[in-house]
């Protein structure tokens, strides 16, 4: 009876963090180094939800990326740094939420579509376990596995449409 709890709560641990994206101490590559990519600026609109308003900014070369809650105009933004790393071709997005305690990069693979005013976002898989510790040894692994299907999230695959 105790292993059949067990079973059941592991389960639904499971599908409670299934779908998180990778969170890593150390960016791909420093901001510094980042080409950014000035297409990015405008307002954003994510597919199949109208909850919220994104705005993306450039700071040097680093973006500011503005959430904003549209069904609770009382609700606090939630800004994010971040910025772009080029692995083998394909540009990564590294994102950071900026009021957290401690900061802990998202990695999101980045495609175009269209003329350049859809974006598809897909996230690094949460289940990667090796702990890197610089951005070059980092960069290598995910240029190593970034053709691999399974390196990303399928549930956090995100897709923007350009909103001005």
């Amino acid at each position: 009876m105790k292993s059949a709890k067990f079973v059941a709560l592991f389960g639904a641990l499971s599908l409670v963090f299934m779908g998180c994206p990778y969170e890593s101490k150390i960016p791909l590559d420093s901001a510094d180094k980042s080409k950014p990519d000035k297409s990015l600026v405008g307002k954003w609109e994510e597919k199949g939800s109208d909850s919220y308003e994104w705005t993306c900014e450039m700071d040097g070369n680093q973006y500011r990326i503005v959430k904003k809650n549209t069904e609770d105009s009382e609700s606090d933004p939630t800004v994010y740094i971040g910025h772009l790393t080029d692995v083998g071709g394909s540009p990564f997005m590294n994102v950071y939420e900026k009021d957290s305690e401690e900061k802990s990069y998202y990695i999101y693979r980045m495609e175009k579509k269209g003329e350049g005013d859809r974006l598809k976002f897909k996230a690094m898989t949460d289940n990667v376990t090796e702990e890197f510790t610089s951005s070059e040894e980092f960069k290598a692994f995910v240029k190593k596995n970034m053709e691999l299907s399974f390196f990303y999230n399928k549930d956090d695959e995100k897709t923007f449409y350009k909103n001005d």
